[in-house]
């Protein structure tokens, strides 16, 4: 990736978004749905209503980088238990960023993966 992924705290927002919406949209989610600061550096993820689509947000510390991929087959994991926003280490963000799934337990609440 073209970011450090190592300490840096990563979002998913469990809400679908509108793929259409782009750096300044996305920043609005951020700063006033999800409350956290854009500029402090972590990444944040939004997923579409079909979830073939996914895209990230992040502040690198001199501009809005603003990554988009779309999945060729499947779809990205769905996370409906989860409510608002949730955090996911580097090693998930792989398996999510290239269209695997988090295991998940019985009750349906997902398993943290070690880093």
């Amino acid at each position: 990736m073209i970011f450090n992924n190592k300490k840096l705290k990563i979002y998913f927002f469990n809400e679908f978004i509108d793929m259409r919406k782009g750096h300044s949209s996305l920043s609005q989610i951020v700063t006033h749905k999800i409350k956290i600061e854009l500029m402090d550096g972590a990444l944040f993820f939004f997923v579409s209503k079909n979830k073939k689509t996914i895209k990230g947000l992040y502040f690198d510390g001199t501009g809005l980088v603003l990554i988009h991929k779309k999945l060729d087959a499947g779809n990205f994991m769905s996370f409906n238990n989860s409510l608002g926003v949730f955090q996911v280490n580097d090693r998930e963000l792989q398996i999510i960023f290239h269209g695997g799934h988090i295991p998940l337990s019985s009750s349906g609440k997902r398993i943290k993966l070690k880093n």
